[in-house]
């Protein structure tokens, strides 16, 4: 189980989980060792695929008996809450080319875990890999969620600002970043019902997007029925536009969501663009160097309103 370690200095989280060396690697990723090459992966084999619910941890939550969605604890856990969603039993198919359907389907799975640890008092990060370069070690698609009393570094960060905004300005950030956004109108990336998407002022890396609910609530549970099918549209229509824009970039999106006011739950997207230098490893500095937010969010707005706007998933292909 992962230990956490902070600097001594600036406080900066790191977790210790040696553990995690042990995990299987298909992807070439940060867990491959040099030369080392796997064999070809098929849904025979796979760990996640229907069939072989044996050789994974116990089912915490699956959406039927014959599951569409299946939920189990990660048997090299970062920290003791540590859980992986696999998003459908299609072993090649993600989130961008399934259905509508089974996109409401991981949503609501995502919504009964969140449910479930904050009933326990806890803090649920929920995240998603893609691909070696974003910290993937397994092909088939499925995201992650790990529950804590408290989150350090950015969660924290995030929260206790929040509180300071809201002292001083007697409103939300988010929803002053909304409003701000739409008023310039040259970092929207797309509208729905629901959400709002945009690319940020300080994009850490080109093309990074934030997506922010219009109706202010801390917690991603609290969302209605109405809000979740919006939300399982446009969380399809962003990762088809990076893979259409950018060319089925590695990446990473995590929904960020606390129990309380004053915080407004969000998601970050972010595409592997580059590989992260020293300026950003040794001062914390990133560089956004393919485009800037006006024209990632120009170049992102058309894929992303094809794919919310079509009407099936083999339409876009």
């Amino acid at each position: 189980m992962g230990t956490f370690i902070f600097d001594e200095l600036t406080g900066v989280p790191t977790v210790l989980a040696a553990n995690r060396a042990k995990r299987p690697d298909q992807t070439g990723g940060a867990n491959a060792k040099v030369g080392q090459t796997s064999a070809p992966v098929t849904p025979a084999t796979c760990l996640f695929c229907k069939g072989n619910e044996h050789l994974t941890t116990e089912t915490l939550y699956q959406d039927s008996d014959d599951w569409n969605v299946r939920v189990f604890g990660n048997k090299y856990p970062i920290v003791e809450d540590h859980e992986l969603i696999v998003h459908s039993p299609d072993h090649d198919r993600d989130i961008e080319l399934l259905s509508h359907e089974q996109s409401v389907r991981i949503v609501r799975a995502l919504l009964n875990r969140v449910n479930y640890y904050t009933g326990q008092g806890k803090e649920v990060l929920i995240f998603n890999n893609k691909g070696g370069g974003a910290g993937a070690s397994l092909k088939h698609p499925h995201s992650q969620l790990i529950a804590l009393k408290g989150f350090p570094g950015i969660l924290e960060l995030e929260k206790n600002k929040a509180l300071e905004y809201y002292n001083e300005h007697n409103t939300c950030f988010w929803c002053d970043e909304v409003s701000e956004a739409r008023t310039e109108n040259t970092r929207v990336v797309f509208e729905t019902p629901h959400f709002f998407l945009e690319v940020p002022k300080a994009s850490r890396w080109s093309y990074e997007t934030i997506l922010i609910p219009k109706e202010h609530r801390p917690n991603f549970e609290y969302i209605n029925d109405m809000e979740i099918d919006d939300f399982a549209k446009i969380l399809k229509a962003v990762l088809y536009a990076y893979d259409k824009l950018l060319g089925n970039p590695d990446r990473n999106f995590w929904i960020h969501t606390q129990k309380f006011d004053p915080y407004h739950w969000h998601v970050g997207f972010i595409p592997h663009t580059k590989i992260m230098g020293g300026l950003e490893l040794g001062a914390g500095i990133w560089v956004s160097d393919k485009a800037t937010p006006e024209d990632a969010a120009k170049g992102l707005s058309e894929y992303v309103r094809k794919s919310y706007e079509s009407e099936s998933v083999s339409s876009l292909y």
